[in-house]
């Protein structure tokens, strides 16, 4: 159910209760259209069947307080619980920009609003789909395109106490309270990330593809750094160089004279 059929009262507790300010979110999060629900399984699953049933209008966005079954890339699932900002932002699909465009576009925006919120511009992206500081997971991504309508999910760590994480993560994911020593308020987080988002789509309108490439390959955590790719399948592992990426949004790994692209994997320094 939305929180917009819930009487006021009932609305505003439980949105206190849960770490978010519904009346200001919906202010701050406009031109997005806000859907609020305490638990899902999947923002990005549940946007997807709000949206094939008519029910959901771009711009929108779908966020949770606890995500119970979040997806990644390929098989992959997300960890989420509170001190997280979860949440799928519903953009309508755009003729002229490419479905590979959207995730690269997508993870600038984010990156963009952890580094305003954390004054640390050492935040970096990280093909395909993360943003990391320090070589730790801040953030993951996935996007979709369902229906006419692009959906870019964000599971962002905010107040995460890494501590409580489970131990196989604790050493490898932070947090913005980590990185600038202080607990944010999510409804900000969330605000920022919504108006990162719409500045980012209406300046690819006017800016080349190449612009992008070259904005994202700034910011890109493996560019110039030998790594390790972990392929599909039972290929054997990629290492090389990596050059950045191209158009079409593939990882750009040089092996001696030959340059490879690659289309997903798991990569990590080698």
């Amino acid at each position: 159910m939305c929180w917009s059929r819930w009487p006021a009262r009932t609305r505003e507790r439980s949105i206190a209760s849960e770490g978010y300010n519904l009346q200001r979110a919906r202010r701050e999060v406009r031109p997005f259209r806000l859907h609020f629900f305490p638990r899902l399984r999947s923002t990005n699953d549940h946007a997807a069947v709000l949206r094939r049933r008519g029910a959901l209008f771009a711009p929108a966005a779908v966020v949770t307080s606890r995500q119970t079954a979040g997806r990644g890339r390929g098989s992959n699932t997300w960890f989420s619980t509170r001190g997280c900002m979860t949440a799928t932002f519903v953009l309508p699909a755009e003729e002229h920009l490419p479905a590979a465009e959207v995730p690269l576009l997508a993870g600038l925006a984010v990156r963009d609003a952890a580094a305003w919120l954390c004054h640390d511009q050492e935040i970096r992206v990280k093909w395909p789909n993360d943003l990391v500081y320090e070589g730790r997971k801040l953030a993951g991504l996935l996007c979709e395109r369902v229906d006419g309508a692009d959906l870019i999910g964000v599971g962002l760590n905010v107040n995460l106490d890494v501590r409580r994480a489970p131990a196989g993560l604790r050493g490898r994911i932070t947090s913005l309270s980590t990185i600038a020593g202080r607990r944010f308020d999510l409804t900000d987080v969330l605000a920022a990330v919504a108006r990162s988002l719409h500045e980012r789509m209406g300046l690819r309108r006017r800016r080349p593809a190449a612009a992008l490439l070259r904005e994202y390959d700034r910011h890109h955590a493996l560019v110039g750094r030998q790594i390790m790719v972990h392929l599909p399948g039972h290929q054997p592992p990629l290492c090389g160089l990596c050059e950045g990426i191209d158009q079409q949004g593939r990882l750009l790994v040089r092996r001696g004279a030959e340059l490879h692209r690659v289309i997903s994997g798991h990569v990590e320094p080698a």
